[in-house]
């Protein structure tokens, strides 16, 4: 795994890098960390502060600090097969209760079903939470079409709110960046599980950030939500930014008074927008040649993760 630090990064900021790629698949149950003098030699945060991130995940459960090992991941994931084996026990005890009450398995299958389907309207066991309704929808929409099952799109307000109304979806599924806010959000939940999927890039965005001319002067504006990914974010976008010698720099978009006048000066050669700021932004400004419009898609090994954890049979 590639450490997305710097020399002045805090514990804080080293235990959450590690937490993001145990949330994003990148490690598994029993994988083994880079050795304190590997993220050292890689990043050149002092070995010090690495140390304590690793003592305080292993503290949370976590991680395990083995003598010659090192540190081992300790996050069982829910497998397919065990999904399966809850399954199968289920439906045949239901069958042998509806033979007891005299109903045809079959019957009660096809009524179990239309329960199940008008249940789901009101009360979703699957949701995908987002900043932004539009979003939400579409990535709720996309996953229910390649899981084939109900996926609800739901905004973080809306997720808020739930609590009050007397019902959280028992699976969340989220942006990676956004997994500990939202679990944050419904933190006495104990029984709700946030699953992280990884967002990355489309190919054409790829494709755009490659034709970025060499020395050029970018401003990425953020969402504010992902402002606290910030640094990670700018990392991800330096490693598609093949040009050399390009600066790039960030704003929130909360910060920015004037889009147009912005692209009027001499000061960026290139703006690029983050999909959750595009309703803010006037139509005419998009078609300006120096704006660069992010595209993202679920990442597909993520999304299979998600799947399993989320105890969906396809």
């Amino acid at each position: 795994m590639e450490f997305f630090l710097e020399k002045h990064s805090s514990v804080a900021q080293i235990e959450e890098q590690i937490k993001l790629a145990v949330a994003m698949g990148v490690f598994r149950d029993g994988d083994r960390l880079p050795s304190i003098r590997e993220i050292e030699k890689q990043t050149g945060v002092n070995r010090g502060k690495i140390h304590r991130a690793y003592i305080s995940l292993g503290r949370s459960g976590l991680l395990v600090l083995t003598g010659r090992r090192g540190a081992v991941i300790a996050a069982p994931a829910l497998s397919a097969r065990s999904t399966n084996q809850k399954c199968l026990r289920l439906s045949k005890n239901t069958i042998r209760k509806a033979r007891q009450y005299g109903i045809p398995p079959i019957v009660f299958a096809r009524y179990l079903t239309s329960q199940a389907q008008e249940i789901e309207r009101s009360e979703p066991f699957i949701a995908f939470v987002d900043d932004v309704k539009e979003v939400a929808e579409r990535r709720a929409e996309e996953i229910a079409r390649l899981w084939k099952v109900p996926v609800f799109g739901m905004t973080v307000q809306q997720l808020k709110a739930a609590p009050r109304k007397g019902f959280v979806p028992p699976k969340i599924l989220a942006n990676h960046l956004r997994r500990d806010y939202i679990r944050s959000i419904i933190a006495s939940k104990r029984f709700v599980d946030v699953i992280p999927i990884e967002v990355v890039y489309t190919d054409q965005t790829i494709k755009d950030l490659a034709k970025i001319k060499a020395n050029s002067s970018v401003l990425r504006i953020l969402a504010q939500p992902y402002v606290k990914n910030a640094r990670f974010i700018i990392a991800q976008l330096q490693k598609w930014v093949r040009a050399p010698g390009v600066e790039i720099s960030w704003i929130p978009i909360r910060k920015l008074s004037n889009l147009d006048q912005l692209l009027n000066g001499s000061q960026y050669d290139r703006v690029i927008l983050d999909p959750g700021i595009l309703n803010a932004v006037p139509e005419k400004l998009l078609r300006d040649p120096r704006i660069l419009l992010v595209r993202l898609k679920l990442n597909s090994a993520s999304l299979e993760a998600a799947r399993v954890r989320a105890g969906v049979i396809i």
